[in-house]
């Protein structure tokens, strides 16, 4: 899976095939093992990069469903 780091962090270099255990914010991991890689997005520390997906956004509340 190809993920992208949104913050700096130590992880487990073999899992994401880089060379430190140190991840710095931005890098571009593209053959991180699957189950690692979905950890670090559910922990916000990265987001998957492929070309079909699009960043996620939320849907904005029209006045009337606001409470």
């Amino acid at each position: 899976m190809k993920i992208r780091t949104l913050w700096g962090f130590e992880g487990n270099a073999a899992k994401l095939g880089a060379e430190s255990d140190r991840v710095r914010a931005g890098m571009v991991f593209d053959e991180a093992d699957d189950e690692y890689a979905h950890i670090l997005i559910g922990k916000g520390l990265a987001e998957e990069v492929d070309g079909k997906t699009a960043p996620k956004t939320n849907k904005q509340a029209k006045p009337e469903e606001n409470k």
